[in-house]
């Protein structure tokens, strides 16, 4: 996890970029603070994820935004002890709840905020549905549309729509004034 101190960190992958541009363009003039755990390929030891949920816990934010998770049901534990200190801290943790029809850890768990993808749903217009036991948020798996990028071109997927998701809510709480 690169840190704030570090040197000037670069998104090599556009993943973070993009979902932060997603979550920028639905919540205008949300502060953002970046913690990378991704370098040069999509993928890294899911200690790194777990280090940058106990340094989110410490900034005390009301959102975090985690367009990413795992299948790997060894994390759940401590998951879900992360889970109730956000809770506690009325941190909304916004995270993919399934991909390709697995679940997704943390996002399918309680008390993460889950996101499914609709492609039918406008990236600005998430819904909130039942879904068994607990209600999920299903999202467009879309980013904010690009001039002179096709829609295909661009980053799609489950880490979008919870980019979107994240969006909805804060600007949803910053209209209450809250």
């Amino acid at each position: 996890m690169t840190r704030h101190d570090d040197a000037v960190a670069t998104d090599e992958l556009g993943h973070g970029t993009a979902a932060a541009a997603a979550i920028l363009d639905l919540a205008r003039g949300a502060e953002l603070v970046s913690l990378r755990v991704f370098e040069r390929e999509p993928a890294c030891p899911f200690e790194r994820v777990l280090a940058a949920l106990r340094y989110a816990l410490e900034l005390d934010a009301r959102f975090v935004n985690l367009s990413l998770g795992t299948t790997e049901e060894r994390w759940r534990d401590e998951l879900l002890d992360l889970g109730r200190a956000f809770a506690v801290r009325g941190i909304v943790v916004v995270s993919p709840a399934a991909e390709r029809g697995l679940p997704m850890l943390p996002g399918a768990l309680a008390p993460y905020t889950g996101v499914l993808v609709d492609a039918r749903l406008p990236r600005e217009a998430p819904e909130l549905r039942a879904s068994g036991a607990r209600s999920f948020w299903f999202a467009s798996p879309y980013p904010r549309d690009l001039p002179g990028l096709a829609r295909s071109r661009n980053l799609a997927g489950v880490s979008m729509a919870t980019a979107n998701v994240t969006g909805f809510l804060a600007r949803r709480v910053d209209a209450a004034g809250g």
